[in-house]
């Protein structure tokens, strides 16, 4: 019997060759069909994280796997919406700033890291909830995207919204939890936690070992 050239690669050495298993925690994870959402990519939201050094490592991660991958990445940063409520959710955000870390003598080198990055906004919100956004939404169904890993700032509330907004909306979220930070580090971990219950929750690790991210 003949082999296609095909089969012959495929039989080699005895073993068929395998495809790639792009799947985390039993959940398919393939970078076709995926996207890279970076809520608030700005200077401010990172100069109130906790967790700098561990965001600057982990977005390097997500930029090289968009880069190998051809992985859309979009920045959305959100504004406070007038309403009604505008004096009070404000007055909500005062009162987490009481739990902001001392600034560190790091912090300088932290933002030259994190300007190196050149994350960038690619839409305005006025909500949470990147799917008040039709061109967002949009964006996402014109590129036939099934996964969505969601980072930025922060953690337990755009990050939070948005993850379980996306599971609603039909989609795989994806929480890379050291590519998201928040104001303070108890915070930051309630809301993993809670995500967790809802959402898959990975690291840069997992898109390494996963994606073969260098």
């Amino acid at each position: 019997m003949r082999y296609s050239n095909i089969l012959l690669l495929e039989w080699r050495y005895g073993k068929r060759m395998q495809q790639p298993d792009y799947r985390i925690n039993d959940v398919e994870l393939n970078p076709e069909g995926s996207a890279i959402i970076v809520m608030n990519p700005d200077e401010d939201a990172f100069r109130h994280s906790f967790s700098k050094f561990e965001f600057i490592t982990s977005m390097q991660v997500l930029k090289k796997a968009a880069a190998k991958y051809g992985i859309p990445m979009i920045g959305i940063h959100r504004e406070y919406r007038n309403s009604r409520t505008t004096e009070y959710i404000m007055r909500k955000q005062q009162q987490k700033m009481i739990s902001l870390m001392s600034p560190s003598s790091f912090d300088e080198e932290y933002l030259r890291q994190f300007r190196d990055l050149d994350l960038r906004s690619s839409y305005t919100i006025y909500s949470e909830d990147i799917f008040t956004s039709d061109d967002v939404a949009e964006r996402l169904d014109s590129m036939n995207v099934r996964s969505v890993l969601i980072s930025g700032f922060y953690t337990e509330s755009d990050v939070y919204v948005s993850a379980v907004e996306a599971l609603i909306h039909d989609y795989f979220p994806f929480v890379v939890s050291d590519a998201t930070s928040t104001i303070s580090e108890r915070v930051y971990f309630e809301a993993l936690d809670l995500l967790a219950q809802h959402v898959e929750v990975i690291d840069s690790r997992d898109l390494i070992r996963v994606w073969g991210v260098d």
